[in-house]
């Protein structure tokens, strides 16, 4: 397993279908973003980082805030910020819509890393990028197709498996909750219920 890691939670911004910020639900007796920072944690990252709207203040949460350098390009650009301000040569990237993560799976995709090469799992759908580990060396892929206004995870994720820097886990089908996401109230209230 790879023993120094970085990791970001993308916590996204205001959704317009739940009608809040997701990374402030609560889950429990804690916020999601709480929750997906202790995960992290739980896996052995070695530094926390969060990529999040700049009017919200995150700085009760004991991680080091990257704002995006392209305004309104989505996920891709909070990957590019923790790209660039990350201490290690890994950066295991987790949204914060993700509250069935667990540091189990997160491991399993870490064991998969090698040497300058993240891991993306991969299920009946396409790739999970939003629950997977990019080695730094992707930072100049990731700004090239930002500035030419390409924002697509899933276009990013093809070019560094093109490019040898990424492996990719093929899930099972028992696997794939981990990286259920939620954007609607009834999944919230089915999933914190």
């Amino acid at each position: 397993m790879e023993s120094r890691f970085s990791a970001v939670v993308l916590a996204g911004g205001r959704s317009t279908r739940m009608g809040t910020d997701k990374a402030f639900l609560r889950v429990g007796n804690e916020l999601l973003i709480e929750r997906q920072l202790r995960c992290l944690r739980e896996s052995g990252a070695a530094e926390m980082l969060i990529s999040g709207r700049a009017d919200a203040d995150y700085s009760r949460f004991a991680a080091t805030v990257v704002r995006d350098k392209f305004a309104q390009a989505g996920p891709l650009a909070g990957v590019a910020a923790a790209l660039k301000a990350s201490s290690s040569h890994l950066v295991f990237v987790l949204a914060v819509d993700m509250p069935r993560m667990a540091p189990a799976m997160i491991g399993k995709i870490l064991s998969r890393c090698e040497n300058d090469a993240g891991c993306v799992p991969s299920d009946r759908n396409g790739f999970q990028p939003l629950g997977a580990a990019f080695p730094v060396s992707l930072l100049s892929l990731a700004e090239h197709l930002l500035g030419i206004g390409q924002h697509s995870m899933q276009e990013f994720v093809r070019q560094a498996i093109r490019k040898g820097l990424i492996e990719t886990l093929q899930l099972d089908q028992a696997e794939e909750v981990y990286f259920t996401n939620m954007n609607y109230p009834h999944e919230w209230a089915e999933s914190s219920g």
